[in-house]
């Protein structure tokens, strides 16, 4: 803390002529070192990781929604039906035609088996001159049809099969499922409508795996780490602080904004929070168990840099400009690197009367 020094201080001045102004009054305390939490401000729209919109894969009519916005819904859960008559009878169309399929394979077999046989009985005739080249070669092309019916009959029970696992999939997909668990943010559909490849038909949103998105100045971003403890308040529910951790640093920072974006991991065990609400909040980047630290109010800041910056000091009664370097800043207070030591008696505030050489009095 600062110690506020009291009008004693005047006791202590040298003495002055009767022409000389009188003292100008000022807050002044002495410096003390004391522990120091560094952060780095995060300002932005809390996301979801799971947001997604569910959009049709077949065509029809929706006949079963069941479910209202805001409804839970596990991964794999049935959530909306369309109706499944025409692809019922495509699958059964299917069916039947894998059935004639088959069955022609098995003619083909039937007669592929029957012309090798009459193949095998040509040659042992050929060999003992019951027939002559022209029976020989009619039996070879009879074998080599018969084995090319069968290639052909085992090509179409294959496609047929395909076929049918085509006519089974779209009856599947009259069924629309959630493809993660979350809750209904919208519905875009009502029983009675009709949808087709790709209408929306739900939104799906996580508040469990909820992320903080935030644009940190390049200035700032040095001391952000991944795993940083955050700390951050929503406007819903006011003084209460909620918890995070840095995930995510952005690889480069974009040039027109020059800042680059901070993914936080956010702990909504409580289950309060909402994708969509603004967040702000702060990353603790370090803590310094002695610094030295001043009111913001007391630095002179010429051009809005470290490297620019003074204080007065109170020496012998007197205001004596210092020049400072300064380090973090946080509640409007900020960290002195360099320039002040502990039991400085400092000014705390600014003032057009006060000047190099000015006899200070302490404000009562």
């Amino acid at each position: 803390m600062f110690m506020l020094l009291a009008g004693c201080q005047k006791k202590q001045a040298p003495a002055v002529s009767a022409s000389e102004a009188p003292p100008v009054q000022a807050a002044i305390v002495r410096v003390e070192s004391r522990p120091f939490t560094a952060t780095v401000a995060v300002t932005g729209s809390l996301v979801s990781r799971a947001h997604v919109d569910v959009k049709a894969e077949t065509t029809g009519r929706v006949v079963r929604f069941p479910k209202n916005e805001g409804d839970r819904v596990q991964a794999g859960e049935a959530v909306v039906w369309v109706d499944e008559e025409n692809y019922k009878l495509a699958v059964g169309e299917s069916e039947s035609a894998v059935q004639v399929t088959e069955a022609a394979l098995e003619r083909a077999r039937i007669l592929r088996t029957h012309n090798e046989a009459e193949l095998e009985r040509a040659r042992n005739l050929l060999r003992s001159g019951g027939i002559n080249d022209r029976d020989m070669k009619a039996a070879e092309v009879a074998a080599l049809e018969a084995r090319a019916q069968v290639e052909l009959a085992e090509a179409q029970l294959k496609q047929a099969r395909a076929m049918l696992d085509v006519a089974r999939k779209r009856l599947r997909d009259t069924v629309i499922r959630a493809p993660v668990a979350g809750e209904i943010q919208h519905r875009h559909v009502n029983p009675g409508a009709y949808v087709e490849p790709p209408t929306a038909v739900f939104t799906l949103v996580d508040n469990r795996r909820l992320e903080l998105e935030s644009p940190v100045p390049a200035a700032e971003l040095a001391p952000v780490r991944p795993g940083q403890r955050v700390s951050f308040q929503v406007s819903s529910y006011p003084g209460t602080m909620f918890q995070g951790r840095v995930v995510e640093i952005s690889p480069a920072v974009d040039t027109q904004t020059r800042s680059a974006k901070v993914r936080i991991q956010v702990d909504n065990s409580s289950g309060r929070l909402k994708a969509g609400m603004f967040a702000e909040g702060e990353v603790l980047t370090g803590v310094e168990a002695q610094a030295i630290i001043v009111p913001a109010a007391a630095v002179y800041r010429s051009d809005g840099s470290a490297k620019q910056s003074s204080v007065f000091v109170v020496e012998d009664g007197r205001a004596v400009r210092r020049a400072v370097r300064i380090g973090r800043e946080r509640n409007g207070n900020l960290e002195i690197v360099e320039g002040l030591r502990p039991g400085d008696l400092l000014v705390a505030g600014q003032s057009i009367e006060i000047a190099e050489g000015v006899r200070l009095e302490a404000r009562r």
